[in-house]
């Protein structure tokens, strides 16, 4: 090879074609047209419906959806920017036009080797590491139940921190206008806790920097490096600044953001953050750490497919006559038994090989990059346990800047995730470079295994000491008990001991399930400890070590990912959308003309009006999904909605309920004629002094006739509303950011709109003037309008967004610039004589 670009070219396109080659086999389906039959991709089709037929009659997305929860903003939903200009071009490009999923694990891949790259790490190694992180279990796990933007950020984070390490490197242009591209294009997936993460990891990386420069006597470097990183990423930043900074003004009206006005509970709210119970609903367990190493320890998911065969339970119930197959449904929905008391989809594995590579480099790596990544190893660990280590993540919680808008600490494990191969790359890196005594490594060496020995002892013993018993199990004896004595004169007495014998089966299963790859697990880690012994004896070749890595690794990460990402998961497009066509009683609500109503879809008895974006598909709905809901919707919800306080339902203009059918079990659609419309004249106004007594005056008053107002918007209202029996207000124009009425009265009214109060865009005008509203029942929209014919116009318009295109835009061509010149620096450094 004569050309030395060639030769310096061709390792990284083996690199590419290598990636390209695993993420068709692995995701072969989705080049035949299908999809992955993604449970939470669905309910965002049914939240962005409305969006998207907004988009294809006005030519862009709306800012405010009416489809879910009686209205919000549809930042977190659907949007786009007013300018062409974008980085998501060059997202696009490194995706190679792949379809999705293979996309998302291809450009994981890429990252990660260009995290390699920029550390020094030979080509082989890199894909090593590169097809450990981004077919870790975490990673098949999201994508099968349809994380796709945090899917997105994940597999950029290796590119934020490679660009990141250029800019310490002192290799400014491409460090600076990478580090500008790579953190934009991850915020700009809008997910924001892995966004976090990412700069948890930024920040452990700056003070081991920053230790390491001041004893090299070069802390004024890296302090120039570090601002100039920050400037970099306030870039990244300022290029999605149309999305983000709604979002941010957004994010304090929520849930997240700890809106709520009311008083109660107040112990388990955290100051402008979730609820403590919410926010650590999903806390791995302490010992489930161990599924790091060992994947089925905890049994795996709850609902996969970890039981395939006959087993003692599915005897159990074949004596009882149910069919195999249902019975191991059913033992599937049963198998998980760890601390996660909702349920999780499955487990963090990172690979048997790349957990003993990890343990390697802890032993014997020397560089300064071992505690930047043991410490965020540890941070992700003890964050992920959540309410498990309370008194640490209860801290966190109260007082690390932003750490309280998030839920779902299992999430802390992608840091793990993207360290353990690194360090596993970088100790086998300075392993091949080591010209020391060989002695000295074997003992190293040694000491590795012997710690994986030990390891692996602490698993055995748990197996062979664990009761296998789940928080679940003795409810799910219970229901065995009911369905066995149903019917049955003698009742519990016969049913008990057969469903005690069942809970037993099912338990004997999971040592069973566990036992069975601990077993795989030790005989990988026998492999990679016999590779390395031959190679530290001068038995076999450096590469001849990495590509039997990398084909024991691939091959092990790939057998426990197609556990929950396989072709089964695919389906034909029109398969995958035929739970969002329309039922009969959508249908009959859909033809009926006298728009704008909500509706309140309580056909779904798996999810719940509240955690269903069906609806939303094709109504106004008054429930919906979403993690990040307006407070004081939330409120609403949990102390009116759900009590069924029909005044309530009444003042959001609920037109039709649907419900199931007992006989058939099909939904239909009921009318509700005591729905207010869209709005209305009142003939009083009770003053509240704050929203405790909001809340409660909605208990017991007639919000047709009277509204209920906090006091503090006392001087807002211009004058008491006088009766007339005549007035009338109508809706002469609906759309999602713009809605008319046209008003007419002899005298002087206040008007109540069944619109949700968000001060931070919607503004109201009467007759083109700008005009003061006020909050109303709570949540609601009310307005003084004094007598005569007006036209009333809510608009929303929030400056944060006009704000945020053109930020958007300067911030763009600005991170294009600086690519730019690093590639002209670049072409210019290479022209110049050597």
């Amino acid at each position: 090879m004569k050309s030395p670009f060639l030769k310096r070219i061709v390792p990284h396109l083996i690199a590419v074609g290598i990636f390209l080659l695993i993420a068709i086999v692995y995701c072969s389906p989705a080049l035949q047209g299908k999809v992955v039959n993604q449970h939470d991709l669905l309910g965002w089709k049914g939240m962005a419906q409305q969006s998207f037929d907004y988009k294809e009659k006005h030519g862009h997305f709306p800012l405010w959806t009416n489809s879910m929860f009686s209205g919000m903003p549809a930042f977190t939903i659907a949007m786009d920017q007013k300018y062409p200009v974008s980085l998501g071009y060059i997202y696009y490009i490194i995706t190679l036009g792949l379809p999705k999923p293979a996309s998302y694990l291809f450009v994981a891949c890429l990252c990660f080797y260009f995290l390699c790259q920029v550390l020094r790490i030979r080509s082989w190694l890199s894909i090593l590491a590169a097809v450990g992180f981004a077919y870790a279990t975490f990673d098949s796990i999201i994508i099968a139940v349809g994380h796709e933007s945090q899917m997105q950020a994940l597999g950029l984070a290796p590119a934020v921190l490679a660009s990141f390490f250029l800019v310490l490197q002192r290799r400014y242009w491409w460090g600076v206008s990478l580090l500008a591209i790579f953190s934009g294009l991850q915020i700009g997936t809008q997910h924001l806790q892995i966004v976090y993460y990412t700069i948890l990891t930024l920040g452990i990386i700056s003070v081991c920097y920053l230790i390491q420069n001041a004893k090299e006597k070069q802390a004024r470097n890296a302090i120039i490096s570090l601002a100039l990183a920050a400037v970099a990423g306030i870039i990244g930043f300022c290029s999605y600044a149309v999305s983000m900074l709604p979002l941010q003004e957004y994010a304090k009206e929520t849930m997240r953001g700890g809106r709520s006005e009311l008083t109660a509970d107040a112990k388990n709210k955290t100051k402008g953050g979730v609820d403590k119970d919410y926010a650590f609903t999903w806390s791995y367990g302490k010992s489930e750490t161990l599924t790091l190493l060992v994947p089925n320890i905890y049994g795996g998911g709850s609902g996969g497919t970890q039981f395939k065969g006959q087993t003692k339970f599915s005897d159990k119930l074949a004596e009882l006559g149910v069919p195999e197959e249902s019975a191991l449904q059913m033992e599937n929905g049963y198998a998980y038994w760890g601390a996660q008391t909702r349920g999780t989809s499955g487990p963090v594995y990172l690979g048997a090989v790349i957990c003993f590579l990890f343990i390697f480099g802890l032993v014997y790596y020397k560089g300064w990059h071992k505690w930047w990544i043991v410490g965020t190893v540890l941070l992700g660990i003890l964050m992920a346990w959540g309410k498990n280590f309370a008194g640490f993540n209860y801290f966190l919680f109260d007082y690390l800047p932003f750490y309280n808008k998030f839920r779902a600490p299992t999430m802390a494990l992608v840091l793990p995730q993207l360290a353990f191969p690194l360090l596993g790359a970088l100790s086998l890196e300075q392993l091949f470079n080591d010209k020391s005594d060989r002695k000295e490594i074997w003992k190293k060496f040694k000491l590795t295994v012997y710690i994986t020995a030990g390891l692996l002892a602490i698993l055995i013993i748990f197996y062979l000491t664990s009761d296998y018993k789940g928080e679940g199990d003795s409810m799910t004896r219970d229901s065995f008990v009911s369905m066995l004595s149903r019917g049955n004169p003698q009742g519990d007495a016969q049913a008990q001991p057969i469903a005690q014998s069942m809970i037993k089966a099912l338990q004997e299963d999971r040592q069973s399930l566990y036992g069975s790859d601990l077993l795989r697990t030790f005989f990988l880690i026998l492999i990679a400890v016999l590779l390395m012994g031959a190679y530290l004896k001068n038995k076999i070749k450096a590469l001849v070590l990495v590509i039997g890595l990398l084909v024991i690794s691939a091959f092990d990460l790939f057998a426990v990912g197609k556990r929950y990402l396989n072709n089964d998961n695919f389906v034909e497009p029109d398969e995958f959308t035929a739970p969002l066509l329309p039922t009969a009683a959508d249908q009959q609500i859909m033809s009926d003309p006298n728009k704008p109503f909500r509706v309140y879809d309580n056909s779904d008895a798996v999810n719940g009006p509240y955690n269903s974006s069906r609806a939303a598909n094709f109504h106004n709905a008054i429930g919906g999904y979403s993690p990040a809901k307006l407070a004081l919707y939330q409120d609403l919800i949990e102390r009116q909605l759900s009590n069924g306080n029909m005044e309530v339902f009444n003042m959001l203009n609920t037109k039709y309920f649907i419900i199931e059918n007992p006989s058939n079990r099909q939904p239909v659609a009921q009318m509700n004629p005591g729905a207010y419309g869209p709005a209305w004249i009142v003939k009083e106004i009770k003053q509240v002094r704050n929203a405790d007594e909001e809340m409660k005056a909605l208990d017991s008053t007639h919000l047709r006739d009277t509204a209920v107002i906090q006091e503090k918007f006392k001087s807002a209202i211009k004058f008491p509303p006088q009766f007339d029996s005549a007035a009338v207000i109508k809706v002469r124009y609906y759309l999602n950011d713009t809605i008319r009425y046209d008003f007419n009265a002899k005298t002087n009214q206040f008007v109540v709109f069944s619109e949700i109060y968000y001060p931070l865009g919607w503004n109201a005008y009467i007759d083109g003037t700008k005009s003061d509203y006020v909050k109303t029942d709570y949540l609601l929209r009310g307005m003084s309008v004094p007598a005569g014919k007006h036209t009333i116009e809510f608009r929303f318009e929030p400056r944060t967004y006009q704000l945020g295109n053109t930020v958007t835009l300067l911030a763009t061509l600005l991170a294009y610039a600086l690519l730019a010149v690093a590639i002209f620096m670049e072409t210019r450094k290479k022209a110049l004589p050597v």
